[in-house]
Formats: C-alpha cells, structure tokens, sequence
C-alpha cells in the first residue's frame, strides 16, 4: 500500500504467499498472471518513487478508519492517494495523503467536462471533512451507550472531570436542578462537588447519593461530548497504535481489564485505594492507576473493580513507550464504565495488526489466555 496498492490486492497477494522481495524478483509475465497492472510493475521493477513511510501510511489510515473520504463506504477497497502528484511535489507528508476507493481514485486522475472534477482543492476538503468527522464517532458512540438503561459508571474521577470542564469552558450552573444540588450539599455554588467524608466505606456511599452520581455523570457526558474521543478497542496492535496514538489524545477501550490493589488499608475506607487497571491484548498494554474509594457503588467497589472484568475505560494518554516488546500506553482514567453496548466487536490475537493493514475484518481472539472477554 505504501507503493500505490490498493488494499483488496495487498490482502489478496499476502494470502498467496507473496513478499515484497518475491515481487521484486519476479518476471513481468508471472506479475501480470498476479493480477498486478503494468504501472504498479514499472515501479516495482525501478522503484523510481520512494514509498510512503510506514508511520504515515498508519496515522492516514487510521485517521480516515480506512475509508473512503469521498463516498466512506466501508465495503470498499482503498488506496492511498498524492493529493499533489509525488513527481511534482516529492511530499509523502500526511497533509498530502487522500484514502480513496478505487472508483473515486479514477475520479482524481481523471478531468470532467461536464461535472465537478475531483481536483486538489476538493480531496482537501472532502479529507479535512471526514478525518474531523472520523473524531466525532467515538464520543457519540460513548454518549449512546451511556443512554442504555443497563450501562453506569462504576468509577468517575471527579478532579480530572470538573479540571477538563473548566477548561472546556462548560458552565456547571445551567445544569439541570442545579440550585437544588447545592440546597442538598450535593453541589458547592462554584459548580464543584461537596468534599466527602474520609471515613466512608465508598465515596457514593449514603443515602443522598444517587443526586450525586447523576450530577457528575452530567458533567462527563458534557466532557465527552467536547473531546475528540479515539475507541482503540477494535484497534489494539502496536502497529497501529504505535503511528496513530500520542501523549494528549483522549482514548476508549473496552475488553478484560486486570484491577490489582497497589495498597491495602486495614478497614478499606478513605481515600487512598489505589489501584491499577490494565486492559492487555495483542502486544498492547493501556495502563492507569485510580482510587478504589471512588467507586459510585459497593458492588463496583467490590465486585466490578476486582480482577478482571470485562469493563470499558476513559483515558488520557501521558505516555507511549515499549516495553518487552508490548506497546504500553499509560494515562489517567477519567471513568470506568460496564455493559456500553457494542462498543469492542472484534477479539484479538497476533495476526491483527497485519489484517488491519491489508483492510480485512476477520474476528481474532485475545493473544493471552487470561485475557478473554468474560
């Protein structure tokens, strides 16, 4: 794909057993029986064009869901497209870099009379468009589930939350009932929540609890509305996370997560429960700590923050580095959630990275034998 393949064909010669070098040192004859076409030969044989270097081939791909920017069907084979030709411009920068079904990679070397011509002005537009769409996605994936009569949040971390709302700018006295909350001692009149007694169980514990966690549960839906939420959880390859993920970004996953207390107080309340997740899978580790004492119920204190469980976390990642071989991307978790729908679809194991790339969509499993989705 690198060198101007279309995807379907990438995926079709890697099935038959063909590598880059085998096509190097094949004969034009056994090339063309390949189904390969007498351009894409030419550039084999001469390598007149240096290809696009893997990390930016993976932010494109990523950054469109490897997808079309102009029709975004997903059924269709994709190519990676010089909005300015290379021979002119010599960029393989990503600025430059269209996805394009092939019907609409005609289309761009093509030149209509009589209707709009697929120009560099409009593969911008239609590319700017999409990728700013592609972030979009994910928050209003989040947001629906959030609205199912089974899902909750089982964990809210309500510095960072109210920290990003201030920054987002999202004016906490317009919500709904909020002059109530603050009558209750639910809501402190700066929009803040009432600091909770260090003695409880739980920090949700009590009776005029649940005003708490729909009030704070507000606020992170108005947070997640205002991010541009990346769901990782069909995408856990080092291959790809590696090119498309950096230190800011805000991150989804949802799978088996491992919780381990880091610390242990003897009659398990106040504050300081730490804890680590971990959601581990095909050579990607996503790693946080978090207090245990924020858990929005017992049972999720309990139960649903202990061991592994099939959970979905919000993150914002702080670091990407590797470890032993694993991609570990470790942030801070903004909220741990259960039962948000379909959100993960795919099971994972070593292949996937591979089968992403060549734009497949067979289902995999878990690389780890403590790792299956409950």
């Amino acid at each position: 794909m690198a060198r101007g393949m279309d995807a379907d064909r990438a995926a079709k010669l890697t099935d038959e057993g063909w590598t880059l070098n085998k096509l190097k040192l094949a004969t034009r004859d056994e090339l063309k029986a390949a189904g390969l076409d007498s351009r894409f030969i030419a550039s084999i044989f001469k390598e007149t064009r240096p290809p696009i270097p893997t990390d930016t081939l993976m932010s494109v791909l990523f950054a469109n869901r490897y997808q079309c920017c102009i029709c975004r069907n997903p059924k269709r084979s994709v190519i990676v497209h010089h909005i300015e030709e290379w021979a002119e411009s010599r960029l393989h920068d990503a600025e430059n870099l269209a996805v394009l079904c092939l019907p609409h990679h005609d289309e761009a070397h093509s030149k209509k009379t009589l209707s709009k011509n697929l120009d560099a002005k409009a593969l911008r537009d239609a590319k700017a468009k999409w990728e700013a769409r592609v972030k979009q996605f994910d928050a209003e994936s989040i947001l629906s589930a959030m609205r199912l009569e089974y899902s909750n949040w089982n964990f809210m971390n309500e510095l960072r939350i109210f920290e990003l709302a201030r920054v987002i700018g999202i004016e906490l006295k317009r919500i709904f009932q909020f002059d109530q909350l603050v009558k209750s001692g639910i809501a402190e009149r700066s929009g803040l929540p009432a600091v909770r007694d260090n003695s409880l169980f739980y920090m949700y514990q009590g009776s005029d609890i649940l005003a708490r966690y729909f009030y704070v549960s507000e606020v992170l839906s108005l947070v997640i509305k205002n991010l541009p939420i990346i769901n990782i959880s069909d995408y856990l390859d080092k291959g790809v996370l590696s090119f498309a993920l950096a230190p800011g970004d805000f991150i989804f996953v949802q799978g088996a997560h491992t919780f381990s207390p880091t610390t242990q107080k003897k009659n398990g309340k106040g504050r300081g429960q730490i804890c680590r997740g971990v959601r581990k899978a095909n050579n990607v580790e996503v790693r946080f700590t978090f207090d245990r004492w924020e858990a929005t119920s017992s049972s999720a204190k309990s139960e649903w923050l202990t061991g592994t469980k099939n959970q979905g976390s919000l993150i914002h990642v702080k670091d990407l580095s590797r470890d032993e071989g694993r991609l570990v991307v470790t942030g801070t978790v903004l909220g741990i959630c259960s039962n948000f729908g379909d959100l993960k679809r795919r099971d994972y194991a070593k292949g996937l990275g591979r089968a992403i790339q060549l734009g497949r969509v067979e289902e995999y499993e878990d690389d780890d034998d403590w790792d299956k989705d409950q």
